[in-house]
């Protein structure tokens, strides 16, 4: 009885339990390939039974979402080399996350360094070149330096995250860059615009083809559970249950001025200083701005959640992004006619599209280029 078994056993076990895959990987291995027709090859080797790359390349209408990016997932197949593949359709240009799904369970690429998070998981950037403005995503020849700081938020008695981008024309000596302070939205953090956003990305590329003038990129950390032991993109919950209070005590904001004096005290910066945001980080950047009324050449409000109440104080000029399909459209639409009414100078453009990154991207290379060579006079 116990022969029979043990039989049984061995009988129905499976096959990769009794016959280890072989896993051959050549030198030119690659685990995502961007293929000359657009198509993306991807290839994963390691041990697992189901393996899927996660991806929002693969929904089908790109103007489909309202809120965050969609993803799909897509099967692969092991093949004779011992590792599991697929080619995707043929995608347009863009950034694209993506990730593997192993037996279920999700498994960043350890092959690639170039990663993102959100919502807190991290996701694997690729670039799909082949437009001017999805070749702005693209590392760029020249890099400056980018710090990782802290900053004292006195009122809120805590220490808070920011990255802050020093060009490759900076001169810590002698510099005339302007500053761009750069809000994430409710679950981001101070990685999101240059992870997500490619924000240094964009900005070198174009200051390379003389699309704008070179600055320095400030990114903090504004969300309300900080806590120097734990990633700041774990708070989303509460932000969101903090936010009737996020709205009246302007603590955060409060914060941001004392960054800012931060950096004017310890880079020499030109006199010019922009500030922008997307989602409720518009909101955070209108009060911010308001808070130094002339201190702001212009605001940046990317599908913003705002009210009247964030209406500049002083001449700023402001410049409004939303896509049609974003869920805070109708929002964007409010608070331009409340500009028009309050005569304020400002820029409203409408795009296709909703409340993604793929949008944010596109309204950060027109602030930039219009910031760095059109006077608000001259709108």
């Amino acid at each position: 009885m116990i022969i029979f078994l043990i039989l049984l056993l061995v009988c129905v076990l499976p096959v990769e339990a009794r016959t280890p895959r072989t896993i051959r990987i050549s030198d030119d291995y690659s685990s995502v390939t961007v293929n000359e027709d657009s198509t993306l090859s991807f290839c994963y080797c390691g041990p697992g039974r189901r393996v899927s790359v996660q991806s929002d390349l693969l929904y089908a209408d790109e103007d489909s979402s309202r809120y965050t990016d969609h993803t799909r997932r897509i099967k692969m197949r092991l093949q004779s080399d011992g590792c599991f593949h697929v080619t995707t359709r043929a995608v347009s240009p863009e950034t694209y996350t993506y990730c593997f799904r192993v037996n279920g369970k999700r498994k960043p690429d350890p092959l690639n360094p170039d990663t993102a998070w959100q919502k807190m998981h991290k996701w694997n950037v690729v670039n799909v070149g082949g437009s001017k403005q999805a070749d702005l995503y693209r590392a760029p020849l020249q890099q400056g330096e980018l710090i990782h700081a802290t900053w004292y938020s006195t009122n809120e008695k805590l220490r808070r995250r920011v990255n802050i981008y020093l060009p490759a024309a900076f001169n810590r000596q002698n510099s005339d860059c302007p500053v761009l302070y750069l809000i994430h939205g409710i679950n981001g953090y101070e990685g999101s615009w240059s992870e997500r956003g490619r924000a240094i990305h964009i900005l070198e590329n174009m200051v390379a083809e003389g699309l704008c003038k070179p600055m320095i990129l400030v990114m903090p950390d504004v969300n309300v559970g900080v806590h120097e032991d734990r990633p700041s993109h774990h708070t989303l919950w509460n932000n969101i249950f903090s936010y009737p209070r996020l709205c009246h005590d302007h603590d955060i904001e409060k914060g941001l001025v004392e960054l800012i004096q931060m950096v004017d005290s310890a880079y020499p910066v030109s006199g010019k200083h922009y500030i922008a945001g997307l989602s409720d980080g518009a909101r955070i950047a209108a009060n911010t701005a308001n808070l130094l009324p002339g201190y702001f050449e212009a605001i940046g409000m990317f599908s913003p959640v705002v009210h009247k109440s964030q209406l500049p104080a002083d001449s700023a000029m402001v410049f409004v992004y939303t896509g049609k399909r974003d869920m805070f459209h109708g929002n964007a639409k409010r608070f331009n006619k409340h500009l028009d009414k309050n005569k304020t100078a400002h820029c409203y453009q409408e795009t296709t599209g909703g409340h993604t990154w793929r949008n944010w991207r596109l309204y950060l290379s027109d602030f930039l280029k219009r910031v760095s060579f059109t006077s608000p006079d001259g709108l």
